[in-house]
């Protein structure tokens, strides 16, 4: 039903147009045959002039005849002026029978007055009628009604003459030629108006076509274009207009594509190359510029227009912008990129954790039998004493002396865990105090002496002399880097010399960059084993050497001096010994760092160790002898362990197992110094120090030493942040203690 009532549509606006056309199309012959009957009714005038005299005298005749022909004359000059008219151009049809009418009109009343000129007045409006019939664009029933009152005059005009007319030569022949030519003319309108209507048809087609087609031009989202071989546009649409920031098509056809929009050069040449050998590109992408300068970039499909008329090469296609396009692919392929980035590096760690997470059950393996060991022999030998297996006093002491040897080797394994457990936590931190470098390295070397001299090694040290005596930064680190490095030479080298040499790198007037090198003359490291040197749990054992690190040492020195601003590298050939080059970036004054009040002094105890003068040590013992001291211990154990030390080397100790209990013991005011515990359960030392510090004086001023575990940088400062004057980690070493407590004792009674 829609298909049909669109084809009937499409009839409809098919009919309307050819309507219109025929009202156009008829009024240029309409004009035409006015014209003409002018000069045919001239023409008539002349050829019946020998006629008008025989009527010059009638006065009836001489009239009608000049007045007919004149009227005919002046009637179509009147309907030509009106065919310029609005309305004759909207109703010429009206003006085409009125002037045929008046030409037959006059034609045959010219017969009726001169019945003698029948046969040239037939012949002449049989010519004008047909004339009309083949020029004249309107349809078939217009020329029947011509027919119609062109014989039905004719007929009037010789039923109402004279009876000579009947008898008169050819009368016969005139009629039928009026008939004739009145059937010819009909047929003949008929055949024009077929041909008329197809044409107008076709171009009504073809106007439809190219009226969709320029639609489609115009409308389209892409530019669509036409340029010579020169890069000049001759056709573009729209769209291609103002794609390229132009405001009119006469102002891009004075730019050039090569000189001026394409950005490159090199991509018109490549366009021209590809065209002369193709024929045709598609999808040629390539950057233009803007009228305004701004770079868009365009896919372009152009072909050869290979037209016969075309005298020059023309060149046709479209052009779209896809700018975004490409700047969504070029992000699109980032994140593929950073997607594969993420996927290399998810696999490097995935990788990493299993090798790690192997490494880690090698470890464990490995530290079971390192902390068994020493365990085995604190228990072993602590059980011979228990049970009274010593034969002498002297080996009691040794009972003791190798049960203390094995503890500590066994608090360096714990101490290497807990530095392993910060670093993987990122919760390593260093301190920041004076100290000689000299010193340090002297450290280092009297407590891996003994082991070079079991072995029968030479040790060496070289220091620059640039090298200022007092440098800031953690010193404890510092030589715990070159104690694992000297231990680990020491351990793989069975004959030769281990050397230290630190020489100044870099200086200026606030830093100082040392570079330390630690050289042996062992069995040396495969090359193909010094990448996993510093990987955390890793061991390293050589095919010939059942001997193996523990996988914690090198990790540790690797963390501290990159927490030093650092780097380490090491160098090594198989059977001619390792090298350990590692660079620290100390600072050359302090930046933060703790006095004690009034003295002025380091609280550091290795410092106070050096720096006190013996003979006024042995004056303070004997000061502090009296003094009482409180000790503030939740765990029995460990209470009766430190009381016991502390009344040992000649203190009066009363102990208490809570905060609580401190703070009641404090306010008797019968105590000197406060040794504190830190974690207990019921009150913790942090609070109880705040609540000693909140009572009033003296006993709010009583010294309060913290004795914790816990041996953070962090620790230390939450501790002497809540009011605590020192800090001292377990587990405890009396020298340390007892300096301690006989600084604060002899500080207190100044």
């Amino acid at each position: 039903m829609a298909l049909q009532k669109t084809k009937n549509s499409a009839e409809i606006r098919k009919y309307a147009f050819f309507a219109e056309e025929s009202k156009k199309s008829l009024l240029a012959p309409f004009q035409a045959l006015a014209k003409f009957t002018s000069v045919a009714g001239l023409i008539a005038m002349v050829f019946e002039i020998r006629h008008f005299t025989q009527f010059q005298n009638d006065k009836w005749m001489g009239p009608w005849i000049y007045g007919n022909r004149l009227s005919a004359i002046l009637i179509a000059f009147i309907l030509l002026i009106f065919s310029y008219t609005k309305f004759g151009k909207k109703h010429p049809v009206v003006l085409v029978h009125i002037l045929l009418l008046a030409i037959v009109s006059s034609f045959g009343l010219m017969i009726y007055l001169i019945p003698e000129t029948i046969i040239f007045n037939s012949q002449l409006i049989s010519l004008i009628i047909f004339v009309a019939a083949l020029f004249l664009s309107w349809d078939v029933a217009n020329q029947i009604i011509v027919a119609i009152y062109y014989n039905l005059v004719f007929a009037v005009s010789i039923l109402m003459s004279t009876r000579e007319i009947f008898i008169m030569p050819n009368m016969v022949e005139s009629v039928v030629l009026v008939i004739t030519i009145s059937v010819l003319a009909i047929v003949a309108s008929y055949i024009n108006y077929k041909l008329r209507h197809e044409a107008v048809i076709k171009n009504f087609e073809i106007s439809i076509s190219e009226k969709k087609y320029r639609t489609l031009v115009e409308n389209s989202a892409e530019g669509i274009f036409q340029f010579n071989s020169e890069g000049r546009f001759l056709t573009v649409n729209p769209t291609l207009v103002k794609l390229l920031g132009f405001s009119a098509e006469d102002e891009i056809k004075n730019f050039s594509l090569k000189k001026d929009l394409f950005k490159r050069s090199g991509d018109w040449e490549l366009l021209n190359k590809l065209l002369e050998k193709q024929g045709k590109v598609r999808n040629y992408r390539v950057p233009f510029l803007k009228k305004d300068g701004n770079e868009i970039t365009v896919r372009m499909n152009v072909r050869i227009n290979d037209d016969d008329e075309n005298v020059q090469n023309i060149y046709e296609g479209s052009l779209h912008d896809i700018t975004q396009q490409v700047h969504a692919e070029v992000e699109k392929q980032k994140a593929l990129d950073a997607l594969r980035l993420e996927k290399m590096k998810a696999d490097t760690l995935a990788k990493k954790a299993q090798q790690e997470s192997h490494f880690k059950t090698k470890f464990l393996a490995s530290m079971s039998h390192e902390v068994r060991t020493p365990m085995n022999s604190v228990m072993g030998f602590l059980t011979l004493i228990e049970n009274d297996l010593f034969e002498s006093k002297e080996e009691l002491k040794g009972f003791s002396r190798d049960a203390r040897l094995a503890a500590e080797s066994l608090l360096d394994i714990i101490n290497s865990i807990l530095d392993i457990s910060k670093v993987e936590a990122g919760k390593m931190e260093l301190d920041e105090v004076g100290f000689d470098v000299r010193h340090e390295v002297n450290k280092a070397l009297s407590i891996i002496g003994q082991s070079v001299k079991t072995k029968g090694l030479s040790l060496e040290s070289h220091l620059d002399e640039t090298i200022p005596e007092t440098i800031y930064g953690d010193p404890t680190r510092f030589r715990q880097i070159l104690i694992n490095l000297l231990n680990n030479a020491i351990k793989f080298t069975d004959y030769g010399k281990v050397v230290v040499e630190i020489k100044t790198k870099a200086k200026d007037s606030n830093f100082i960059e040392l570079l330390v090198t630690i050289s042996d003359t062992g069995a040396g490291i495969p090359s193909d084993k010094l990448n996993l040197l510093f990987e955390p749990f890793t061991q390293i054992k050589g095919k010939k050497s059942a001997k193996e690190g523990s996988g914690l040492g090198l990790m540790i020195v690797k963390e501290f001096v990159r927490l030093m601003n650092g780097d380490i590298k090491v160098e090594s050939k198989v059977g001619f010994g390792s090298k350990f080059i590692f660079t620290l970036k100390m600072k050359l004054y302090p930046s933060n760092f703790t006095h004690v009040e009034e003295g002025g002094e380091s609280k550091h105890l290795e410092e106070s160790l050096e720096i006190q003068d013996q003979n006024a040590h042995k004056k303070i013992i004997e000061e502090v002898k009296k003094k009482r001291l409180l000790l503030v211990e939740d765990n029995p154990i460990s209470q009766n362990l430190e009381a016991k030390i502390l009344r040992e080397v000649g203190y009066e100790v009363e102990a208490v197992s809570s905060g609580i209990e401190a703070i009641e013991c404090v306010k008797t005011g019968s105590f000197n110094l406060v040794l504190m515990d830190v974690e207990m359960t019921e009150m913790d030392g942090i609070t109880a120090t705040q609540k000693i510090r909140e009572l009033p004086a003296p006993y709010s001023k009583i010294p309060i030493i913290a004795v914790t575990a816990r041996s953070s940088m962090k620790d230390r400062e939450r501790c002497l942040n809540s009011g605590m004057d020192d800090y001292i980690a377990k587990p405890i070493n009396i020298h340390f203690l007892k300096i301690t407590i006989d600084q604060w004792l002899n500080a207190k009674h100044q």
